[in-house]
């Protein structure tokens, strides 16, 4: 072959290169039909009014009273200019605090704060900024992955994306005053900022407000950060020294506001009340329960509580292993999910409440749609190929709808009636007490026989609220946009698919 016609051929080669990724940033521009159009509209409508729903019926969860309670001795510590150990004590007391701030973290008490600043000074008020700030925790995660996966090139993904946010348990959290849908979209800001990636002072805060969520996130929060800007470089081929140097700053920033917040309480940077012997796990062989229960437990494992999340994430961590194309990013991509994931889950095991006091598991659940995201962008290719294989016809679209939303009955019916799951924990007789007052060998046996099947699972409690009328309606509000996204998924992956087929050069 003369130069001339190598050179032509190489110039061919780069063009069609060129092509592709065009294709994959911008995502499909064609659809399978007009139908297509009212399928994405009957999913916008639907979603829209359950975020109405969210916000018109709040719901008071967690530990919310505590935490304005703790506002509260807060304002008056500073008032008093008490800011070292203020009202501190050495012992816990009947709620197993050891400070009348309590020992959440800074994620609530900060807009609690701002929220005083301008005049709400009633419970109610502050309990609707709580849950505004639940429902723009998980509409902004939604509204990011729509902004954030056609920039790189995965636009397909949305609608896994958001088929994977309405079959799980934050649709329930999205109309409470508890923190964990605040502290998701928080974390999934800072994975978007990562990826694209944003500039690096608006890195900065989104990994100082990720780091608010909880004072033990910081290396998790790390973590994501690095991966994303590693998946961010190998995607533009700029430089991300200024971005990690940012993102080093952001951090630093949380922790010397959390040390601040907790020398106020305990009289140290650290969270003392945190590593109370009584609030930790003992031994080897029941946090390796604990673990085991926080994946599969029948009453609070998360892949009996979010099946579509669990699955793609299992997904994308074996996908690096199995496959022999994939390189070396791609690998590390996957050690440091798994990484993570097992450092969460052997963490949240240490703890005296592995599941948090509350619907599902609760401690977990901010970390899904983070490693979800994560997954998404760095696998999202090889992902879309084995979804399209499994979308393939049109009775597997229907299967797959129909175990998705069996398993999304439960979020239903827990969110219409939040009282039927109560009906569990008085399965056992005398009811499990807290370990500092009841004993920690007392505690834990109690709550081993509450993990497993010696119960009626606690999902099926949740049957009464979707036979409400309330119930029926989201109900089927649900199966409307979870069918729908899925259709959607599978269209615009196909119509991708043909795309680079067609730019291809026939052999």
């Amino acid at each position: 072959m003369r130069k001339s016609e190598r050179r032509q051929t190489s110039g061919v080669k780069r063009t069609l290169v060129r092509r592709i990724a065009t294709l994959r940033e911008r995502g499909p521009t064609l659809t399978a039909g007009a139908w297509t159009s009212w399928v994405r509209y009957a999913v916008i409508v639907c979603c829209s009014v359950l975020v109405a729903l969210w916000a018109l019926r709040p719901l008071v969860a967690g530990d919310t009273p505590f935490v304005w309670d703790g506002t509260n001795a807060l304002i008056d510590c500073i008032a008093r200019d008490d800011l070292v150990a203020c009202r501190h004590r050495e012992t816990l007391d009947y709620w197993g605090l050891t400070s009348p701030i309590g020992d959440w973290p800074l994620l609530q008490h900060i807009p609690d704060l701002a929220a005083i600043a301008l005049g709400a000074d009633t419970h109610h008020t502050r309990e609707l900024v709580f849950v505004l700030l639940s429902v723009a925790g998980v509409a902004g995660s939604v509204l990011l992955a729509r902004i954030v996966l056609p920039k790189v090139g995965q636009a397909p993904w949305f609608w896994g994306f958001l088929l994977i946010v309405l079959s799980g348990p934050l649709i329930v959290y999205a109309r409470t005053t508890a923190g964990e849908a605040l502290a998701t979209g928080l974390l999934v800001g800072l994975v978007a900022a990562a990826v694209l990636p944003a500039r690096p002072p608006v890195l900065a805060l989104a990994v100082l407000a990720a780091c608010l969520t909880k004072e033990t996130s910081y290396p998790f929060v790390a973590a994501f950060g690095v991966l994303g800007l590693l998946l961010a470089t190998r995607r533009t081929g700029r430089s991300i020294r200024a971005h990690v140097v940012w993102g080093a700053v952001g951090l630093a920033a949380a922790v010397v506001l959390a040390s601040v917040f907790n020398v106020v309480r305990f009289g140290n940077v650290l969270n003392t009340n945190y590593l109370e012997p009584e609030l930790r796990t003992p031994g080897v062989q029941r946090p390796l329960e604990y673990a085991l229960a926080l994946l599969v437990s029948p009453n609070g494992g998360i892949v009996v509580y979010w099946l579509t999340a669990s699955a793609l994430v299992l997904t994308a961590c074996l996908l690096p292993l199995v496959h022999r194309s994939g390189h070396r990013l791609d690998l590390l991509a996957s050690l440091v999910l798994i990484a993570v994931i097992v450092a969460l889950t052997l963490g949240f095991a240490s703890w005296w409440d592995i599941f948090g006091n509350g619907y599902g598991p609760r401690l977990t659940l901010p970390w899904v749609l983070p490693i979800v995201f994560t997954a998404l962008v760095a696998y999202g290719d090889s992902l879309g190929d084995l979804a399209l294989k499994l979308l393939s016809s049109v009775w597997r679209v229907l299967l797959v709808f129909a175990v998705v939303f069996v398993f999304t009955l439960p979020h239903v019916g827990h969110m219409w009636s939040p009282e039927a799951t109560n009906g569990f924990a008085r399965h056992k007789q005398p009811p499990c007490d807290a370990p500092w007052r009841g004993g920690v060998k007392e505690w834990h046996s109690c709550q081993h026989d509450l993990l497993w099947f010696k119960y009626w699972p606690r999902p099926l409690h949740s049957a009464g609220g979707v036979t409400t009328a309330g119930g029926v309606a989201v109900s089927a509000l649900l199966a409307v946009a979870l069918l729908g996204c899925l259709i959607l998924l599978r269209e615009e992956l196909r119509t991708r698919q043909k795309q680079i087929e067609a730019a291809r050069p026939a052999s």
